[in-house]
């Protein structure tokens, strides 16, 4: 239709142009080549005028078609906008709502494991005792046969027979209760044996080992001292890596005491005479001091690897160290997300109201913290978790069951990591030193391990300690 309009104002131009030039002609007796010049300019003029005309129309069109369609963006973006907003709603709100509702399906499920194990137990027991005592009763019989007296025997010495009867009970009634697993006298009457069978009892849990008690060292505090007092305290670093990469992750640092002879004392000879005569916070001064000195060093190689410092509880509880200590800790706060203090588990298992409040204010300042040498899985990481604990540390030989005195748990070693990850808690296994482990993590899913197949503790140059410029970059400048 457009095209069509455009020929016909086309040929109504045509027409009045000649139109024109013919009036010029008959009308005003003007030459031929006069009125044809004048019709073609008008001619051009028109259609010129026409082509302006029509331009600025199609121009307001296109302007008014591209004002409809800004609006019918803005409008999609506000849904677009809508939509994204819905969608964060939903991607924070069903994880929560579907943890809360699994995590009760998982409680339950362990306690009903630890039911099903327990009962299981407890049968098997059962059934042992039943065995055994079957085969006492056998013993028993076999044993009044082989005492059974003659008819002359018995007509001639009744006391004869009497005697070897009573042997024969307590005989039996010994048997029984050994089988039982109960000591019984020898005197105990013979009902006392079918005891076993009145009820049945859940096997009971052996009790761990009382831990051995330290006895006191003079020549040992006096040599911690002189070692301290002498700044013979070295810093020991090792790996901890990440799986499958074994990219280094974080670092652990160890203290060792080097004697005047310059033999090196290992921690588990001095921490507890340190901890009896009260220097460890001396330690755990330099072993801060100089782990913030290695982070310091990482930083400038932009090399962000957290690092691991071990704490005693005694040092927390000093009411004339924790507090210069928390100072020195607020003034570096900045390292916060990458020093992680660590406690052993039986540290943390007997800590009280004076531990926890000093954890709580390193927390407050963003540190984390690590709980390590890890042997009851029963322990309530929850309540770490809500405490700042953020890592935890089970030995290899204890995750892969490599130890005959795993200490017994409602929950698989395997999955011991799953349920860390659930509380927020990263599982670091340690003491890793076989290939063949190696696989077996990875099969676990677990993603960092320390151990001595990785890298063994190396000591720290004292340049480093000191905050001398390291050697290598020196010649690099020079040259």
């Amino acid at each position: 239709m457009t095209r069509l309009a455009n020929i016909s104002i086309l040929f109504s131009i045509s027409a009045i142009a000649a139109s024109c030039g013919t009036v010029m002609v008959y009308l005003f007796a003007r030459p031929v080549g006069e009125a044809i010049t004048v019709a073609f300019t008008a001619m051009c003029t028109m259609i010129f005028i026409h082509f302006m005309l029509t331009r600025s129309q199609e121009k307001s069109a296109v302007s008014d078609a591209v004002n409809r369609l800004e609006e019918r963006i803005a409008v999609i973006d506000d849904d677009v906008g809508n939509l994204e907003g819905r969608l964060t709603g939903v991607e924070h709100n069903i994880p929560r709502r579907t943890r809360e509702e699994i995590d009760p399906l998982f409680a339950e499920v362990e306690v009903i494991g630890s039911l099903v194990k327990q009962m299981a137990e407890a049968m098997a027991d059962m059934e042992t005792r039943i065995e055994d005592q079957g085969i006492a009763i056998e013993d028993q019989r076999t044993k009044q046969a082989q005492f059974q007296p003659q008819p002359a025997q018995r007509l001639a010495s009744p006391q004869a027979v009497k005697e070897p009867s009573v042997d024969l009970a307590s005989q039996a009634a010994a048997a029984f209760a050994s089988a039982a697993g109960q000591p019984m006298a020898a005197s105990q009457p013979m009902a006392a044996v079918h005891e076993p069978f009145a009820e049945t009892r859940a096997p009971e849990m052996k009790r761990p080992a009382a831990p051995r008690m330290h006895h006191p060292n003079a020549a040992l505090a006096e040599e911690i001292r002189a070692s301290i007092e002498a700044g013979r305290v070295d810093l020991y670093l090792q790996p901890i890596v990440t799986l499958p990469q074994r990219r280094v992750r974080y670092y652990e640092a160890l203290t060792r005491l080097r004697k005047a002879n310059g033999d090196t004392l290992e921690p588990i000879e001095f921490l507890q005479e340190a901890d009896r005569t009260g220097q460890m916070p001396a330690i755990d001064n330099i072993l801060l001091f100089r782990s913030l000195q290695i982070l310091k060093r990482l930083a400038t190689r932009n090399r962000e690897a957290g690092l691991f410092c071990n704490l005693s509880p005694s040092t927390l509880m000093d009411e004339n160290f924790f507090p210069g200590f928390l100072e020195f800790v607020r003034a570096n706060d900045t390292y916060s997300d990458l020093l992680i203090f660590e406690f052993s588990q039986a540290d943390v298992a007997v800590m009280s109201a004076i531990e926890y409040e000093s954890l709580a204010a390193l927390a407050e300042l963003g540190f984390r913290f690590s709980v390590d040498r890890i042997t009851d899985l029963r322990m309530d990481f929850r309540a770490l978790a809500d405490r700042g604990f953020r890592f935890a540390k089970l030995h290899a030989s204890r995750l892969l069951l490599h130890e005959d005195d795993l200490a017994k748990s409602n929950i698989h070693p395997a999955d011991f990591g799953s349920l860390l990850q659930r509380y927020g808690i990263e599982l670091i296994v340690d003491h890793v030193e076989s290939e063949g482990a190696v696989l077996e993590l990875l099969e676990m899913d677990i993603r960092c391990a320390q151990g001595f197949l990785f890298s063994p503790p190396r000591p720290v140059r004292a340049d480093v300690l000191q905050g001398a410029p390291n050697p290598r970059s020196l010649k690099k400048e020079a040259s």
